[in-house]
């Protein structure tokens, strides 16, 4: 499982939310230092960290963490090229890259370890968790799917590929994934839920 590459998207600017999302409080850790922090003690092979919107502010709350940074110019063009930019720094040896995204901070490493464990089982193309009925974040993508980011364009991001492949689902029991930070009430809520 040690050849599954972590992907963290850091680049948006959060424009709903008036302020950069990535460096949102969580129990005292920017909401970034703490999502990498997570995948750091996963058994996850590698993370790389890419940044777009206030990158040197971003990086800051990643100092002395062992892991990549990838700064992505094209990142008001949309999340494909952050994805991409994501992609092209993973190892070569790395079978699968795992997507996360910096408004997840209450990720577990047993959800990231059951992600790559189910991919090494199964080789499946595409595994997801599913919480509640709903798709939720993180998501891992085998090598087998790598070329065909290629073909997205704009504010798409993995997603787009679920169609062209068969996707695994995992559920799991954390309604707290399935908030997606884009507003201050979303962050009050994403507290509450999580004690």
């Amino acid at each position: 499982m040690t050849n599954i590459a972590g992907i963290l998207l850091a680049a948006g600017e959060s424009k709903r939310l008036g302020q950069p999302k990535q460096l949102l409080d969580w129990k005292g850790r920017p909401f970034v230092r703490q999502v990498a922090e997570t995948a750091l003690a996963s058994k996850l092979g590698s993370l790389t960290v890419v940044t777009g919107a206030m990158a040197a502010e971003v990086a800051a709350a990643l100092d002395g963490l062992p892991l990549n940074i990838v700064h992505n110019p094209d990142w008001a063009a949309g999340q494909s090229t952050s994805v991409r930019a994501g992609l092209a720094a993973v190892p070569p040896e790395a079978t699968a890259a795992l997507f996360m995204v910096t408004d997840q901070p209450q990720l577990s490493v047993a959800l990231i370890d059951t992600l790559c464990a189910e991919h090494a089982a199964s080789g499946a193309p595409i595994v997801a968790p599913l919480v509640d009925g709903q798709r939720s974040n993180p998501v891992l993508f085998d090598r087998s799917t790598f070329a065909h980011f290629a073909e997205l364009q704009g504010d798409v991001g993995g997603r787009a590929l679920f169609s062209r492949f068969p996707v695994t689902w995992i559920p799991w029991l954390d309604n707290s994934l399935a908030i997606d930070v884009d507003t201050p009430e979303d962050y009050e809520r994403l507290k509450r839920l999580a004690g």
